[in-house]
């Protein structure tokens, strides 16, 4: 078995809440960015791969805050695009801003003479914005982690900033003081990671199904998109309803079934589907809070499990659209220990194997 602990994705992991603690002091930028996007009629935030789920993660940010807010695929924002209006804002989100369609983005925002914003890695290739808000360091890995969790922190930021120009006192409020919580929050659970690690020993050889509602929808596709980058397993992520509407019937008694559940309008629906599923999976390992009462005796099950965010008490009071900077946690560990469990290397994209390094060569990303 590899050494885990011995990659730059694990490293990056582990560095996430002093990375935030960073950020949360530096309030200028975002600050500024608020004040640009308040005089805005719609802001479109624009990514792609890891960056696009967490522009799907900050259309629930900014809409906490009033903004009519839009996620949207950079590649369609270049090449499909809807018109966009005098008093649009333009938000694009990129790792290294060395992607094609992230710098084509920031052009045609800038073309069409709309506010900009950039959130963005140090020493970043994108072209420049408006604003440029920059995240953390380059992630020497190329599965990213951090810059993640940088950017939905950057999103916070502009969002708790935003609320409160815009007369959304309470959402302000609350996104600050969930912020101020969310370092101490992720060392808890970083120092929780032999759960994860117990996981993926068990799940090496099985199929994984994540699933989550509302903002964690996305956390649900990047934990699978970061599992197959690292381990190259088979997964998938799914929007809950989404995921009750077809792709259930693919669900085998022996996979892994990973559900991701905190305090919403979502809950509910969560224990719809732990209730059906008790019928026919066998091993369940749900990150965040158990639904209901109802649903509690299910953990009672052999190969069922739970990793907790934070108490109840405290995740309760969290706002959701921040609690995918917690989720993404244990989903990130679980790609780099499912990474050592298969023996595969989680920060070399494949680089070391011939083929795939020679398809890369005939893409231009």
């Amino acid at each position: 078995m590899a050494d885990a602990q011995a990659t730059h994705l694990y490293r990056a992991i582990h560095a996430q809440p002093e990375a935030v603690r960073t950020l949360l002091a530096d309030q200028g930028d975002p600050a500024r960015a608020a004040e640009k996007l308040a005089r805005a009629g719609r802001i479109l935030i624009a990514g792609i791969g890891t960056s696009f789920h967490a522009t799907q993660v900050g259309e629930y940010l900014l809409r906490m805050a009033g903004a009519d807010a839009w996620a949207v695929r950079s590649f369609e924002f270049v090449n499909y695009p809807r018109p966009l209006r005098s008093d649009d804002a333009v938000i694009v989100i990129s790792h290294r801003g060395s992607k094609m369609f992230s710098a084509m983005a920031v052009e045609r925002a800038k073309d069409a003479g709309v506010h900009t914003i950039a959130i963005t890695g140090k020493n970043t290739k994108l072209p420049r914005a408006d604003i440029m808000l920059e995240t953390v360091e380059q992630d020497p890995s190329p599965t990213n982690s951090i810059s993640y969790v940088g950017a939905l922190t950057r999103l916070a930021q502009i969002a708790a900033r935003l609320a409160s120009l815009t007369g959304y006192a309470e959402q302000a409020q609350a996104l600050e003081r969930g912020l101020s919580q969310t370092p101490a929050l992720m060392e808890n659970i970083l120092a929780r990671e032999d759960e994860v690690r117990q996981v993926a020993q068990e799940a090496v050889q099985r199929r994984i199904y994540f699933v989550g509602g509302g903002p964690n929808a996305a956390t649900a596709t990047e934990g699978a998109l970061k599992a197959k980058e690292a381990s190259y397993v088979t997964t998938e992520g799914f929007e809950l309803e989404q995921f009750l509407h077809g792709p259930e019937m693919a669900l085998e008694a022996e996979d892994l079934l990973i559900p991701i559940n905190v305090a919403g309008a979502a809950q509910q629906r969560m224990a719809d589907l732990l209730l059906a599923m008790s019928e026919v999976s066998e091993r369940v390992w749900l990150i965040g809070a158990i639904p209901n009462a109802e649903t509690e005796a299910l953990f009672q099950r052999p190969g069922w499990s739970r990793f907790a965010l934070a108490d109840s008490t405290t995740l309760s009071a969290f706002p959701e659209a921040l609690t995918p900077l917690l989720a993404a946690l244990p989903v990130q560990l679980l790609s780099n220990f499912l990474a050592a469990a298969r023996g595969t290397n989680a920060d070399s994209f494949r680089q070391d194997h011939e083929p795939y390094k020679r398809a890369r060569t005939r893409l231009q990303l």
